[in-house]
């Protein structure tokens, strides 16, 4: 049977299969160099001793513990190479699945099995219940959309050098568990011989690190002149690990410790930064796209998020942050404690299923202006500048008011919290421009909102929201979706939006409203003034909406 396509080096099916098979069953908590060590080594023994059957296979795979000595007694380190860094937060959702679901996955999804075909294997394997094991991988799908591919891929994997004394160390402390005192005395003894140090030295270069105080001579305020922080910022090996496991190369080093349970290293290159986490001898790497660099308003980096909060690493000219959940009728600031750059732990405010943020405030004195500017945490790097503009939009200004200080600013991010949960990818921007607000039918009150999200890349989304108020209660409903054009921006500030609206007796309303520079709406050609229309539609139908504003310009609705 053959291991590879000679003309590529890329394993051939079925070894390739089984691999991939037997990775993802095997529990994800013992290290990713020993589950694929034990994942090749299953698939090469059962291609020699019973072929392609799968059935076998996999009941030979779930059936198989990773023993602590597994991996110790060879020369090479082996990580699965990271090919599809963008999908790292759906491979920690899939390695969290039991086992026969992440079997079921490689079966359904790699292989492109039939669910019927999946089900008879599975059933096979001494998996009592297969259909459930179905319907998780087609409950993840339901999450994450078309199913991504694992960013760790098992069958293509770097290989790294071994130092002859940490062989003797891990090997010594697998087999004599009782005499752990002269296991650490020997493994002092080999690591400082220069023989193997100078081993450990042959991996990537050094990290390198902004002088300290950089920033001051700068008026590019970019991570490149962030200093290293941390307090595992001259652990080499640490850092060496986490720049091989980005490929290594040159790297610039943000940040290097400890963070609750976890070690954590941040490292920059142009364009990117990487998050590379250790927690129970189990790696982890992220790769996300740079914030962009910013007069001011600059993120923080976020380093880890636990059941106690998420922590973040701040720019070095911060002096001061502060935090508000998304509740109640007003924000509540609260001062964060910060040692070293890093935040106490901060957590969103809970209670039911919306998005709550966190919300912080940070100051920076030193950097003109001097204001304190708000960001939301989205659940990525870095965090998004959180504007608001109240009704009537004028986006008139270069830049709406923050969050915080702008009046209804906090109770229309609230109401946002519910009706758009967490945006996917890099959000750097944030603004809600309330392009109108007043009276809708059967005495409810409408705020209707254009959201404007921006991206890492410099993309774009828009989305439009209607709040109704009924009685107390407020509601929402999305009235259109764009992405990357210029609405609800200053470079397009005449809004227009037209939906279906149900009223507290159940009748049915068309809405339409535009923002304050426009003249008047037209539906289905009869033109309306007053910049706003409720009207009772024929059910099942939808008027053709157009504007023209103040200038005579035609204005096009939010798609």
């Amino acid at each position: 049977m053959r291991r590879s396509d000679r003309s590529s080096g890329v394993p051939a099916p079925p070894y390739r299969d089984f691999v991939w098979l037997a990775y993802l069953a095997l529990p994800a908590t013992e290290g990713e160099e020993r589950r694929l060590a034990v994942a090749h080594r299953l698939a090469a023994t059962a291609l020699s001793r019973t072929g392609d059957d799968v059935r076998a296979f996999l009941r030979t795979v779930l059936r198989t513990k990773i023993r602590p000595w597994s991996g110790l007694f060879t020369h090479l380190d082996a990580m699965p190479a990271l090919t599809r860094s963008a999908d790292a937060g759906f491979t920690r959702e899939l390695n969290a699945l039991p086992a026969p679901t992440r079997a079921a996955y490689a079966l359904l999804v790699l292989e492109g099995r039939s669910p019927d075909e999946v089900s008879d294997l599975l059933d096979g394997a001494g998996v009592p219940d297969p259909e459930a094991a179905l319907q998780a991988v087609a409950a993840l799908e339901a999450r994450v959309g078309s199913t991504p591919r694992p960013a760790l891929d098992p069958t293509l994997a770097r290989m790294y050098g071994r130092p002859a004394g940490r062989l003797r160390v891990k090997a010594l402390s697998g087999v004599l568990l009782c005499a752990l005192a002269a296991v650490t005395v020997l493994a002092r003894g080999e690591l400082d011989r220069p023989g193997n140090a100078a081993a450990l030295a042959q991996g990537p270069p050094e990290a390198g690190q902004a002088p300290a105080g950089a920033w001051r001579g700068s008026t590019e305020l970019d991570l490149a002149i962030w200093p290293a922080r941390g307090s595992l910022v001259t652990d080499r090996r640490l850092v060496a690990r986490a720049q091989r496991a980005w490929g290594g190369g040159g790297a610039q080093l943000l940040f290097a410790g400890q963070v609750d349970e976890a070690r954590i290293v941040l490292l920059h290159r142009p364009e990117q930064v990487a998050r590379y986490t250790e927690l129970a001898g189990s790696p982890a790497l992220e790769v996300l796209p740079q914030p962009r660099t910013k007069a001011d308003g600059t993120s923080p980096l976020k380093l880890r998020t636990t059941a106690r909060g998420s922590r973040y690493l701040v720019p070095p000219w911060v002096r001061e942050v502060s935090t508000t959940p998304l509740r109640g009728p007003g924000p509540r600031w609260r001062r964060v404690a910060i040692q070293g750059g890093v935040t106490q732990a901060i957590a969103p405010a809970g209670g039911n299923s919306c998005w709550r943020g966190p919300v912080l405030r940070l100051r920076a004195p030193e950097i003109f202006p001097g204001m304190p500017y708000t960001m939301l945490d989205f659940g990525r790097l870095s965090l998004a500048n959180a504007h608001y503009e109240p009704p009537p939009a004028n986006i008139d200004r270069f830049v709406p008011g923050e969050l915080g200080t702008m009046p209804g600013g906090f109770t229309a991010w609230k109401a946002l919290g519910c009706a758009i949960g967490r945006p996917a990818g890099e959000i750097q921007g944030a603004t809600a421009w309330e392009f109108w607000a007043g009276r809708l039918p059967e005495m409810a009150y409408g705020r209707w909102i254009c959201l404007r999200l921006t991206d890492a890349t410099g993309g774009s989304s828009v989305r439009g929201i209607l709040l109704s108020t009924v009685k107390g209660r407020v509601s929402a409903a999305l009235t259109g979706v764009g992405r990357n054009t210029w609405d609800c921006s200053r470079l397009h500030r005449d809004v227009v939006a037209g939906a279906w609206w149900k009223a507290p007796s159940g009748k049915r309303y068309y809405v339409a409203a535009g923002s304050r520079r426009i003249a008047s709406l037209s539906l289905d050609g009869r033109r309306i003034t007053g910049g706003h229309v409720f009207a009772p539609w024929a059910r099942g139908s939808r008027p053709l909406l157009s504007a023209v504003n103040k200038r005579g310009a035609r204005v096009s609705a939010l798609p």
